[in-house]
């Protein structure tokens, strides 16, 4: 077990995220609890996507 606590971040979920969350995994959830860590990597993913080539400038 790790003696220091790490703060967690809790989202309440709607009626209608409830039963999204129902219909995919078919449990019942109020909320949603992450580590400050898992939030960011949600939030900000640490990988970096190819650049698209259909974006790019440079028409003919």
């Amino acid at each position: 077990m790790s003696s220091s606590k790490t703060p967690n971040f809790k989202l309440k979920l709607t009626p209608e995220q409830q039963a999204m969350v129902r219909k995919a995994t078919g449990k019942n959830a109020a909320a949603i609890e992450l580590t400050v860590q898992e939030l960011e990597q949600r939030i900000a993913p640490s990988t970096l996507l190819p650049k698209s080539t259909t974006h790019g400038g440079g028409g003919a």
